[in-house]
């Protein structure tokens, strides 16, 4: 039974004309670099996170995903405390660079990409960036993992790469955050073909599809220690169902947090997290709530990152949302 499951799974995440073909993150509001190029090195450090996700634990060939990002803003200005008025409504210059390696099964998806975003104030207190990544994706299928009814039935190793590209706008302050950027924006057909026989001649409708996303979270103060962050999460990809995550973080600080989020339909998450100098640790649990639960043990997601200072005597401000 599991296996006749992850059969038709493997056909949803892989065909690119029926579902979402995005990696899925639950501690993204951890790192909205990762979906929105925007975000490029909007804090005061050189920022390195590091994830690994593994999904649906239990179920044979479930999504399993590794990414590795840095982002950071150009010149030293950012990283002086004695920055003037002006210093602050200064313009300034961001880049990064992601690599990811999403896998399924047989089947797996990785990229790597760079990023630049123009950043410029709008208020003393509020800025905005425009932002954009390029970069190359590839699809493969690892032949000697496929199954087949005919024991004796063999099929070749399959990979097929095509230049992608994202862009994004990001307004923000220290107090709040808006968001919307569209990934696999250029959406380039796959040379790629899953019938017998027809590998490198394409299929119809094998193409990237174009993801669209929104974000939002704002500070509460509760005291002079604890505040609570809620976000929300909408994602868009035709022809896939809208997609909705609502979350809500209690920090202590700039030390602790811990938080939930509910996926429309899909499951309910715990986040828990430690920020101690310049290293992070953030930790998820996904429990299914959909039909699929009864399948597997939930997802787990690990993140670290590393605040790297642009000066030796300069602290650096994390807002760490």
């Amino acid at each position: 039974m599991k296996r006749t499951l992850l059969l038709w799974l493997l056909l949803l995440a892989a065909a690119p004309a029926w579902a979402q073909q995005q990696a899925q993150y639950s501690q993204y509001m951890n790192n909205n670099y990762i979906l929105n190029p925007g975000a490029t090195g909007v804090e005061d450090y050189i920022d390195v996170k590091f994830s690994y996700r593994t999904q649906w634990v239990g179920l044979d060939g479930a999504p399993k995903t590794y990414y590795a990002s840095a982002s950071s803003s150009l010149g030293k200005w950012r990283s002086t405390t004695k920055r003037t008025i002006r210093d602050r409504r200064r313009p300034f210059h961001a880049v990064g660079g992601i690599l990811y390696n999403d896998v399924t099964g047989p089947t797996s998806r990785a990229g790597a990409y760079v990023s630049y975003a123009y950043n410029v104030a709008l208020t003393p207190a509020i800025r905005a960036a425009l932002g954009t990544s390029v970069g190359m994706q590839q699809f493969a299928v690892d032949g000697q993992q496929l199954q087949f009814y005919d024991p004796t039935t063999r099929a070749a190793n399959a990979a097929s790469r095509v230049f992608d590209a994202s862009a994004g706008l990001w307004v923000y302050s220290d107090d709040f955050y808006v968001g919307v950027s569209g990934a696999q924006l250029l959406g380039n057909q796959l040379d790629f073909s899953y019938g017998p026989n027809l590998l490198g001649e394409g299929a119809p409708g094998n193409s990237l599809r174009r993801h669209y996303f929104a974000t939002a979270g704002v500070r509460v103060p509760l005291s002079d220690t604890w505040s609570v962050v809620p976000s929300v999460l909408v994602k868009a990809v035709d022809p896939a169902p809208l997609s909705i995550d609502i979350n809500a973080k209690i920090k202590y600080g700039d030390l602790l947090w811990f938080g939930a989020s509910w996926r429309a339909f899909d499951s309910v998450v715990g986040l828990v997290g430690l920020s101690y100098e310049q290293f992070t640790l953030g930790y998820s649990y996904d429990a299914g709530i959909s039909e699929l639960n009864g399948y597997h043990n939930g997802s787990h997601e690990v993140l670290v990152g590393l605040r790297i200072k642009k000066k030796a005597q300069v602290v650096c401000t994390n807002k760490f949302w």
